[in-house]
């Protein structure tokens, strides 16, 4: 076998630019004038080498020694295969989002196939990360730009995000470029030591649920075709995706469970289907109270027009299958003489109930409302870009999601193991259960003082809860 004989380095490398203002022989040959002759090039000199892929590149130095280290660092890199082609990283942010978001979606396209977290991803993209920082180009973005985008996202500094949410959004750019970094676009990621706002901790009335006594105060003030769905949720702790999603066809009477099988998400505001909740841990079997039973049984009986059928996401809505569902509903177009049109069940939708919900908890005198100002980004026709804008937004207490940990709380006061009830509840971890629902919800402060001032061990309620406990954690 014969090598192939590999080309000869060339000696002049690097080389003299020849300039009209340098007097070196090489100059005066190329350039001839009526200038100082010297013997010695006084111009920029020109560096050379093969890239990985057998193209010829160049690079200009001012002096001859900054082009000779320039030259045997290139080479080093080249060999130690760490060399970065400089032109991969002149690609725009918004670009590199195109060529890189299929990667996290394995290719799938369909929005109602993504998760619950890439829907999210996606949005804050689409929100607060591509009207800022989406025409920078990669080797552009620097380490100063991004610590003052993230400042302005925190709300406390007029920004539209809480310090929790401008952190999952930060994680979005910072594995950006992290994958922008592994492709070999860039050196380094300019991202790198950004540091984030802290996440104040709430006082414990604001993290303690709503009890049972206000939850039916509340229902009593919604109209009456939800007051099952209110019961419903606060005796299963189902998420508004999953009641909003649940069909008669997954609901056992005979066996009082509730089978969580997929779910009603809202992306870029239109309803769609999804076959899976939001984690694998989701998909799960719920057990069904006898006052959450009596509730859906009334609901059938009411529904003379519900089907139990069992159809697949792709088959559509399906809404005749739907336990839960708007009421008073007209389809667009169905009477073109301007009568009142054909009543049909729609969907839930979640901002629709919000309005509904804050009359109600407003009415039922237990909300607490916050108001913050905050910047955000909205596309002007005129300008023909995002400008930014204040707006103020209103936090409400009780929101629909605390009768989760209401009920969490519940099973934790009646001793269900944590175990037990990370799985009803459908999260993966189980760390989430005991901090975000348990210790929000309880009374330390009533219970060490009950301790103190009773005179007896305890009611044989208590007692028997105790004991219950104790053989549990066993």
């Amino acid at each position: 076998m014969v090598r192939k004989k590999a080309p000869a380095r060339a000696t002049n490398n690097p080389r003299p630019n020849p300039s009209t203002r340098c007097g070196c022989p090489v100059c005066m040959k190329r350039h001839p004038g009526q200038r100082p002759a010297t013997d010695e090039h006084t111009g920029s000199w020109e560096a050379r080498y093969t890239d990985t892929s057998g193209k010829e590149r160049s690079k200009t130095r001012p002096t001859y020694d900054e082009a000779v280290a320039f030259l045997e660092q290139t080479r080093t890199e080249l060999r130690q295969r760490t060399w970065i082609d400089p032109a991969r990283g002149e690609i725009t942010l918004s670009a590199w989002w195109k060529l890189w978001w299929p990667t996290q979606t394995r290719g799938e396209l369909r929005i109602e196939n993504w998760t619950q977290a890439q829907l999210r991803d996606e949005g804050m993209w689409r929100n607060h990360i591509a009207p800022r920082l989406g025409s920078y180009r990669l080797y552009e973005l620097a380490w100063l730009e991004i610590q003052t985008w993230v400042n302005g996202l925190h709300d406390e500094n007029g920004g539209p995000l809480a310090a929790s949410s401008v952190t999952k959004c930060f994680q979005v750019l910072d594995r950006m470029l992290e994958d922008a970094k592994r492709d070999r676009r860039l050196p380094f990621n300019p991202a790198e030591g950004v540091k984030l706002p802290q996440i104040r901790k709430k006082h414990p009335e604001d993290r303690r649920p709503p009890s049972y006594a206000q939850l039916w105060l509340i229902r009593q003030k919604l109209p009456e075709y939800f007051h099952n769905l209110l019961i419903v949720a606060q005796e299963t702790g189902l998420r508004w995706q999953e009641l909003a999603g649940l069909r008669w066809c997954n609901v056992d009477f005979e066996g009082r469970r509730i089978h969580v099988r997929e779910v009603l998400i809202e992306p870029r505001g239109k309803i769609k289907r999804k076959a899976y909740p939001k984690s694998d841990a989701g998909l799960r079997t719920v057990p069904m109270t006898g006052l959450a039973a009596r509730a859906l049984r009334e609901l059938w009986a009411a529904e003379p027009g519900a089907s139990r059928a069992v159809s697949e996401p792709k088959d559509g809505l399906c809404e005749d299958e739907l336990v839960f569902h708007g009421r008073n509903k007209v389809r667009r177009g169905s009477r073109k003489d301007g009568g009142e049109g054909e009543p049909y069940r729609a969907p839930l939708r979640r901002s629709a109930f919000r309005r509904v919900w804050i009359a109600a908890i407003q009415a039922a005198g237990v909300a607490r409302k916050t108001v913050r100002v905050v910047s955000a980004m909205r596309w002007d026709d005129e300008a023909g870009r995002f400008r930014s804008v204040e707006e103020e937004r209103a936090d409400w207490w009780p929101d629909f999601h605390h009768i989760r940990h209401a009920f969490a709380s519940r099973l934790h006061d009646r001793g269900v193991p944590e175990v037990i009830t990370q799985e009803i509840l459908g999260h993966e971890r189980a760390g989430e259960v005991t901090w975000v629902y348990t210790h929000a919800a309880a009374d330390y402060a009533g219970q060490v003082l009950a301790a103190l001032e009773e005179s007896k061990p305890g009611t044989p309620a208590q007692r028997r809860r105790r004991r219950l406990q104790v053989v549990t954690a066993a």
